[in-house]
Order: C-alpha cells, then sequence, then structure tokens
C-alpha cells in the first residue's frame, strides 16, 4: 500500500521537478539574452553611437521584464546615453548658431538704419535717401525685428499694379495681390506704390536671392502690365536684405533650440546621477 502510495505521487513529482527545471533553465537563457542586449547597448554607447544604444536598451526592456538587475542597468545606461546625444545635439546647435552670427554680422555691414516717424527701417547701404517712391522698381526693407518686406513703385504708368513679377532664364516668381486700398496700395503721389509684406514677398526676395547676378525682368500686374528690367543695384540689395533676414530668422531658432537642448542635458544628467547603479563585487 506505501508502496502504492509512492508510485501515485512519483509522476506529479517528476513533472513539478522538471517544469522547475526548465523555468530555471529558460531564466537563466533570458538572463544571458538579456545581458548579451546590455553589453551591445554599452559598445555602441562607448563607441559614440548614442541612438543605436538607446534603442538597443528600449529593446531590451520591452523583451526581458523580468530581469530586474539587468533592467536597472539598462536604465541607466539610457540615461546615459540621452546625455550624451543631447550634448551632441547642442554642440550642433552651438557651431550653427556661432556661424549664423557671423554671416550676420558681415550682412550687417551692408544694411543701415532709416529713422522714420512712424517705424524706421532698414535698406541697403547704397540705397537712395528718398526711397524708391517717386522711380520706377522695388525696395527690400527690414523692419527693426528684422521681418523682410518689399515696396514697388511705378511712375507715369497706368496699370493700377497690384503685384509684381520677376522673371529670370524662363523661371519667375510673384509676390501676392495687394488691392488698391489707398494705404498699402497707394495711388495719390503720382506713382503706384504697393507695400508687400512677410509671405506676400518671401518666395519673390529668395528668387531675387538666387538669381540677382543675371539679367531678370520686372513686371507690374494690374488691369493691365508693364515690364522692365529689374536695375542691378536693386536686385543686389533685395538679395542682401533677404538673406540678412533669413540669416537671423536662422539665428532666432537656433538661439531657441540651444536653450532648449541646454535644459533637457540638465535634466539627463540629473537622471544619469538618479539612475546609477553601484557595480556588484564580481563587477568590480
Amino acid at each position: 500500500m506505501f508502496n502504492a502510495a509512492i508510485r501515485q505521487w512519483r509522476t506529479p513529482l517528476a513533472i513539478f521537478t522538471s517544469l522547475t527545471l526548465l523555468a530555471s533553465c529558460s531564466g537563466s537563457a533570458d538572463k544571458d539574452r538579456a545581458q548579451a542586449l546590455l553589453d551591445s547597448a554599452t559598445q555602441a554607447f562607448d563607441s559614440g553611437n548614442y541612438i543605436l544604444a538607446l534603442s538597443i536598451t528600449d529593446s531590451l526592456k520591452r523583451s526581458y521584464p523580468s530581469q530586474i538587475d539587468i533592467r536597472r542597468k539598462a536604465l541607466h545606461l539610457t540615461t546615459r546615453a540621452t546625455e550624451g546625444l543631447t550634448l551632441h545635439r547642442l554642440e550642433t546647435a552651438d557651431s550653427l548658431l556661432a556661424t549664423l552670427g557671423v554671416k550676420g554680422d558681415s550682412l550687417q555691414k551692408l544694411i543701415r538704419y532709416v529713422k522714420n516717424p512712424i517705424e524706421g527701417y532698414y535698406v541697403g547701404i547704397n540705397a537712395k535717401d528718398g526711397g524708391i517712391v517717386g522711380s520706377n522698381g522695388i525696395q527690400a526693407r527690414l523692419t527693426p525685428n528684422g521681418n523682410f518686406y518689399l515696396i514697388s513703385s511705378l511712375k507715369s504708368k497706368a496699370v493700377k499694379s497690384t503685384s509684381v513679377t520677376v522673371a529670370c532664364d524662363g523661371a519667375s516668381a510673384s509676390t501676392s495681390t495687394v488691392a488698391y486700398d489707398g494705404e498699402r496700395n497707394d495711388r495719390s503721389m503720382g506713382a503706384e506704390v504697393i507695400t508687400y509684406m512677410g509671405a506676400e514677398c518671401d518666395s519673390l526676395g529668395h528668387f531675387i536671392q538666387l538669381h540677382y547676378s543675371q539679367p531678370m525682368t520686372l513686371t507690374f500686374n494690374g488691369s493691365t502690365s508693364y515690364s522692365m528690367p529689374l536695375p542691378q543695384a536693386q536686385a543686389q540689395e533685395i538679395a542682401t536684405l533677404y538673406e540678412y533676414s533669413t540669416t537671423m530668422r536662422r539665428a532666432k531658432v537656433a538661439s531657441l533650440e540651444k536653450e532648449k537642448l541646454t535644459r533637457a542635458l540638465d535634466i539627463a544628467r540629473a537622471q544619469a546621477a538618479k539612475t546609477y547603479v553601484e557595480p556588484s563585487d564580481d563587477e568590480k
């Protein structure tokens, strides 16, 4: 009877023992695989490939949730890789900002400030003191904040203009249409004078910057049209002011990016300090 009882328990016991051994082997295999991933991530980090290190540690944390000790080390490595990546991006932003600063300083020598009772503005250093009003052509200006805009002037031609187009080698760009309103589109001074702001003239400014050294044709568009060669001096001034405005805008964006990355770096360093894992005696 005793032997029969032993036989009844032997089979379940064997199954339990097998499952325990299987789980132990499986856990050991998972640990080895998790450690291998951590080693790969560490190698990527040491070589400066922070994006790869972050990708591997993310895979490790998702694939082996039960490997607590290894996951702790992976978490610390993640914060260090984030710190390294952020520092690299900060250095890039800082370098770009310095480059834009030098370029901006150089371009600033080619413009001058004009006082005005309503709002002062910048023009090319060789622009006529009286501005373009009363003559034919277009003039670039910058607001005190560095925003680019254009003034078109057409004298002694009844075009009733609402926009302008510049063409070069079969390509062209135009301003937006500014309807006659007696203010931004004014015809009261013996000339048709239109002010184009921001997006209304951005594509035209960019086009002239690309082609300023080539012959270009300026066309005033309205109820009829009138075309003339775009004077080289006007093209050069427009290109200079457009480039200066673009450079200042990029510098502002780069400055904001630098500030954001500086804050992110401080956070990453704090997290790296918090997640540090003291190495065990075997690892020392």
